[in-house]
C-alpha cells in the first residue's frame, strides 16, 4: 500500500513515500556519539484525513485493478456502461488503471431505457476515449418471453423479467470476454450486494469487482472526487437519482 517512511529517535519524520504507487527513494544516514540518524529526505504532501480517505481508497481501487488485469495478461478490460453511477465511477476507474485504449464499453439498451442514460453512457465514453458500443436486448428479451410463455403463462411481469434483463447483459459480456480476451469487470458496490439488490449471472458475473468494498454513498463522494481532476463523469450521472 506504499506510504513508508522513516522516522529517527527524536520522532521526526525524515522521509516520506506516497501511498499506492511504485518508486524508489533513497534515504541518506549518518553515524554520531548518539548513533545513527537518517538525513532529510522526500517528504510525500499529506493531507487532511478526509480529503487524504478520498485520494488514498481511489489510488488503491486503481492499483488494485491496474495489478489484477497486467499480472493475469489480460490485453484489456470489457464493461456494461449504462449511464448509471456505478459503471460510471467503473469506467473511470478501469481507465485510470490501463489506459483508454484497453477499454471497451458495451451499452446494452432494453424497452425499458431511458434517454438520458443512452446520452450519459455516449457522453462519458467520448469524455474517457474509449471503444463504445451498443447492443440491444430488446429481441433477446422477447425470445426469453416467448421460450418462457408455457412455464409462466399471462403472470404479472416482475422482478423475474428485470433479472432476465440484467442475466442477457450479463451473457453479452461474457460472450465478448470469451472472444476477444478481455477480462470482465462487474460494475456492482458493496451496498447492493449486501442487501441483495443484483442480479446472480446478471450485473455480479465478472472476473473483477473494483466497488466490491465501496458503499454506494462512497461511490458519489468517490464520483464527485475522479472529477475535480478532470470531468470523466457527467453530471447528470451523479445528480440523476439511480
Amino acid at each position: 500500500d506504499g506510504g513508508s517512511f522513516v522516522l529517527n529517535a527524536d520522532r521526526q519524520l525524515k522521509l516520506q513515500a506516497p501511498v499506492f504507487s511504485e518508486g524508489l527513494f533513497i534515504s541518506e544516514w549518518t553515524k554520531s556519539d548518539a548513533g545513527w540518524s537518517c538525513q532529510q529526505g522526500n517528504v510525500e504532501s499529506r493531507l487532511d484525513n478526509k480529503e487524504q480517505s478520498l485520494v488514498s481508497i481511489y489510488q488503491a481501487i486503481v492499483l488494485g485493478l491496474r495489478d489484477y488485469v497486467n499480472k493475469n495478461r489480460f490485453p484489456g478490460i470489457i464493461l456494461g456502461l449504462s449511464g448509471g453511477i456505478d459503471s460510471g465511477l467503473s469506467a473511470a476507474v478501469a481507465v485510470d488503471a490501463i489506459g483508454s485504449d484497453r477499454v471497451h464499453c458495451v451499452m446494452m439498451p432494453s424497452p425499458y431505457t431511458s434517454t438520458e442514460s443512452l446520452e450519459d453512457a455516449a457522453e462519458q465514453a467520448n469524455l474517457l476515449g474509449i471503444a463504445y458500443d451498443i447492443i440491444s436486448i430488446t429481441d433477446a428479451m422477447e425470445s426469453f418471453e416467448n421460450i418462457l410463455k408455457p412455464v409462466f403463462g399471462i403472470t404479472e411481469a416482475d422482478t423475474t423479467e428485470e433479472n432476465i434483463q440484467a442475466r442477457t447483459r450479463g451473457l453479452i459480456i461474457m460472450a465478448i470476454s470469451n472472444k476477444l480476451g478481455y477480462m470482465p469487470l462487474t460494475t456492482g458496490n458493496k451496498s447492493e450486494m449486501s442487501v441483495g439488490y443484483a442480479t446472480l449471472y446478471g450485473d455480479m458475473c465478472g472476473g473483477f469487482a473494483p466497488l466490491k468494498d465501496i458503499s454506494k454513498t462512497m461511490v458519489y463522494r468517490l464520483s464527485k472526487y475522479r472529477n475535480t481532476l478532470s470531468e470523466v463523469i457527467p453530471n447528470r450521472v451523479i445528480t440523476r437519482p439511480p
